[in-house]
């Protein structure tokens, strides 16, 4: 960039030279209702916080999303840290179109916002998936994870907005959370929630055992104002979606 891109100008100014740019009309379906209702579309410089307790449907949400998002032609980039490739991908009932590196690096954030411009510039990706948070960075070597995820999170929130990027981060609660989960069970820093546009908090039905019900929570989006909406959803062909009161049960 030249000098005169970071010059001080008036409101007005910037304004007009905003207006006369064609502005993304990029505003993402969950197909969930109440969900889609909350956000008001997923859009660019975005970052989305998913959350849970481990096994509750963290990965599976986020596996729904990108089969919606594919659908709506809308191409996604996986970082999956969790699972070998092979696994990764046969996790998912039918496989649809998306972008992952071939071999991974970890506790290696300017490699990952490297990945992401490559695969704009390559296959025009706008959507990124991260699972999870914690291989980010090298928690045995910092002596305050707490600093050290902020700087993280502030760099995937830089990345989507400079990039105009809708960045989906998926985060572990910390061990012991008690059963009302909610943003402040984030593991490790707080961070997370401060920095991020929306946290997402998802958690199963473990009172029927096998039960294919879960619920998911919008805690907060900072743009629609949203706080604390509960969407119920039931596991079907392999994905998640919205359950109507009539059809299921309750889910703590």
């Amino acid at each position: 960039m030249q000098e005169q891109d970071y010059a001080i100008i008036s409101s007005y100014e910037l304004k007009s030279e905003l207006d006369s740019q064609p502005e993304p009309e990029i505003r993402l379906k969950s197909g969930m209702p109440t969900l889609d209702k909350a956000v008001d579309g997923f859009r660019p410089g975005e970052l989305v916080v998913i959350s849970g307790p481990t096994k509750h449907g963290k990965t599976l949400l986020a596996q729904t999303l990108t089969k919606e998002f594919t659908e709506q032609n809308h191409l996604c980039l996986w970082f999956s840290f969790e699972v070998p490739p092979r696994q990764f991908l046969d996790s998912f009932p039918e496989l649809p179109l998306f972008y992952m590196p071939r071999k991974l690096k970890v506790n290696a954030l300017q490699w990952i916002v490297s990945k992401c411009r490559e695969a704009y510039g390559k296959h025009h990706t706008r959507v990124v998936f991260i699972d999870h948070l914690h291989y980010l960075f090298d928690i045995a070597k910092t002596r305050n994870p707490s600093i050290e995820i902020g700087t993280v999170i502030r760099g995937l929130k830089t990345l989507a907005v400079q990039s105009e990027l809708i960045v989906f981060l998926l985060c572990h609660t910390r061990k012991g959370a008690s059963e009302a989960t909610t943003y402040e069970s984030i593991r490790d820093s707080s961070f997370v929630s401060q920095e991020s546009d929306s946290v997402l908090m998802i958690r199963r039905n473990t009172k029927i055992p096998g039960s294919a019900e879960s619920r998911l929570c919008v805690e907060f989006h900072r743009r629609t104002g949203v706080l604390n909406r509960k969407v119920d959803l039931v596991k079907v062909g392999g994905y998640l979606r919205e359950e109507s009161k009539a059809e299921g049960g309750d889910v703590q």
